[in-house]
């Protein structure tokens, strides 16, 4: 099999600081991105944090199969995938107590996706509102879904999505990494086929560029790296209200 990698992160035009952070590696075949929150430029911390605990852990497991002692399995998915859960745990724990023993750091967080293609699947961990995409065949998917208080109001049916695109509401989460002493990591796993592109990115894509105009994007540019690079542009060209950061995989065999 072959992937081909490339990421990319910008600190937008509003924003004097970078609080995004991402991390790959096409050998390994394994992504992270996560956006930091948390004021006083300690989201860049979180997010570091996250993807460098993560990180360690998984290459660990992958490089040295040096396997991790699980307090939970979940037996509906792959021992990889429990060890990646298991790894975004740690980086939550990590974050939280750093958050709670030193004031600086007081109330900071972070989204996190992480993938891992192994074999023939992509398994993502998730959890905020940082997105990975799946483009195949000419369409997008959404395979994370967003722990936002506006997608909440939107699955019970008591907004539609236009108003969720408009909401005030839409930065507000109900799940991230640091907000608690443990957290839920939603993981997902997904039989790959030749051709397929994953897009892993924060907020300050998806804000700034419609699902419509991502889709419009991989036939155009073709490799992974013409994708981040007009992705990060599309972005700053609508305004570049955030932090943006873009991961494309394209798996083949």
């Amino acid at each position: 099999m072959k992937i081909d990698m490339v990421g990319h992160s910008n600190v937008g035009k509003k924003r004097s600081n970078n609080e995004d952070f991402f991390a790959l590696d096409a050998k390994i075949g394994f992504f992270i991105v996560a956006d930091g929150m948390g004021g006083h430029n300690h989201g860049e911390v979180a997010s570091k944090i996250a993807v460098e605990t993560i990180w360690n852990s998984m290459e660990r497991f992958i490089v040295g199969d040096q396997k991790m002692i699980l307090d939970k399995l979940d037996l509906r998915v792959s021992e990889q995938a429990n060890q990646l859960a298991h790894s975004v745990q740690m980086a939550n724990q990590v974050i939280f107590e750093s958050a709670n023993t030193q004031l600086q750091y007081e109330g900071m967080g972070t989204t996190l996706d992480a993938v891992l293609i192994h074999k023939k699947k992509a398994i993502v961990a998730h959890v905020g509102d940082s997105r990975v995409y799946l483009v195949r065949n000419g369409s997008l998917n959404q395979i994370t879904r967003d722990h936002s208080l506006v997608e909440d109001q939107l699955r019970q049916g008591l907004i539609n999505k236009e108003q969720a695109e408009t909401s005030n509401l839409k930065h507000i989460l109900t799940r991230a990494l640091g907000m608690s002493k443990t957290t839920e990591v939603d993981v997902v796993e997904i039989e790959l086929r030749s051709g397929d592109f994953l897009i892993g990115c924060t907020d300050g894509l998806n804000k700034m560029v419609s699902d419509d105009e991502i889709l419009k994007t991989i036939p155009l540019m073709k490799t992974p790296k013409m994708i981040v690079e007009h992705l990060v542009d599309m972005a700053n060209a609508a305004g570049g209200i955030d932090n943006v950061t873009v991961v494309v995989a394209q798996w083949s065999e």
